[in-house]
């Protein structure tokens, strides 16, 4: 990793966002905070921050400008030759490959997360609700309408209280201890990101150096145009299924779909003394809204990766998984943040498989039928959550 070279006169920054409250920045970074390098990406549409681990894994957080009370936006002349590009779509908001104009560096997103704690983002830990009955009292919260997250009202498993489901109002600006305004700035190569948090008079700001990128591209490329499969279901319902597996201090996690076979999609793992298998049919639209299949699909993955996603699974309400011709599995996450309405956020994790059968096939379907004729794809072939 190399530093930035030393700044020259800048006539103003690059970038500069305002936001009244850091709560909801401050939650989706904490999603991929376990690695301490981020990579930033900052275009005119959004600001994106990406990890890896262990080259099998990538993370990454799309923030958009609905996310802040002011965005903007400045490129300097090596960047304007990309200014008249229409915006990218919700699908390539996570793809570096249509990204190569815009402003790159990576930061340290541990003193990143620190810096917002400063603003007061971690307080609030039990709003849901006083008095005791703990998770029942969070449960009827959710039925009044006091959480921004949809979808958790209705579900049925009672695990609601655990370590992310116990806070109800995750996204609510009322949340937050302390009120004033946090300014992003970030003027250009060589400076650092500067962080400026204003209350009652007083102005603490934060530099938080910044480092050449060491690649300019999808450590994890996911190829769209060899999808196998899509199904997109209640974040909760994949969050209890691979708690269960948890239980079995598994080191893989075997991620199995089929067009035909029942189970049609089941995740299963073994540990020391045991296994266990969770499946999950098509035919249930109350947990799975879709279910689209171009062929079988078998993958092995590290279960202490996948087990990183779970924070995500905490504060979306729907995820999408994909899977392509190489055995890349894509975890999309969506995220309801702020007033009912508001355009989503996206959280996208990627992971490499152990292994994968090229030429899998299911014992009823053969080469599996062409389940995604007649969906409704973006520009790039890709189908997104509405």
């Amino acid at each position: 990793m190399t530093q930035d070279p030393t700044p020259s006169a800048a006539p103003g920054p690059v970038f500069s966002a305002i936001s009244s409250s850091t709560r909801h920045i401050y939650d989706l970074l904490k999603c991929i905070g376990f690695m301490p390098i981020a990579s930033v990406s900052i275009s005119a549409d959004n600001i994106r921050f990406s990890v890896e681990d262990s080259h099998s894994m990538q993370a990454n957080v799309c923030l958009t400008p609905d996310l802040f009370s002011s965005y903007n936006y400045t490129p300097s002349t090596i960047h304007l030759e990309s200014a008249g590009a229409p915006p990218p779509s919700s699908a390539e908001q996570f793809n570096l490959e249509s990204e190569e104009n815009n402003v790159k560096f990576q930061i340290s997103l541990s003193a990143l997360l620190e810096c917002l704690q400063i603003f007061g983002a971690d307080g609030s830990n039990n709003s849901g609700g006083g008095g005791g009955g703990g998770g029942g009292g969070g449960n009827n919260n959710n039925r009044q309408g006091g959480t921004s997250i949809s979808g958790r009202e209705n579900i049925p498993f009672g695990r609601q209280q655990g370590p992310f489901f116990g806070n109800p109002n995750l996204f609510e600006q009322n949340g937050l201890r302390l009120p004033g305004t946090c300014r992003f700035v970030y003027q250009g190569d060589g400076f650092p990101l500067s962080i400026i948090l204003e209350d009652s008079g007083v102005t603490t700001t934060c530099h938080l150096t910044t480092f050449i990128p060491q690649s300019s591209t999808d450590l994890i490329p996911f190829n769209r145009t060899t999808l196998t499969h899509k199904i997109i279901l209640k974040s909760a319902f994949l969050h209890d299924a691979l708690l269960e597996l948890d239980h079995l201090s598994p080191e893989t996690l075997i991620y199995s779909v089929s067009p035909h076979k029942r189970p049609n999609f089941s995740l299963s793992a073994t540990g020391i003394l045991s296994s266990a298998t969770v499946d999950f049919s098509s035919n249930n639209k109350f947990v799975m809204e879709t279910f689209l299949v171009n062929e079988g699909f078998v993958g092995r993955y590290k279960f202490g990766l996948v087990r990183k996603a779970m924070r995500a699974m905490g504060v979306a309400s729907k995820v999408s998984l994909r899977g392509d011709g190489e055995g890349v599995l894509s975890m999309q996450y969506l995220v309801e943040v702020g007033e009912k309405g508001a355009a989503p956020t996206f959280i996208d994790f990627r992971f490499l498989p152990l292994n994968h059968e090229e030429d899998y096939e299911d014992e009823e379907g053969g080469e599996g039928y062409s389940g995604m004729d007649g969906a409704e794809e973006d520009e790039d072939g890709d189908e997104m959550m509405e």
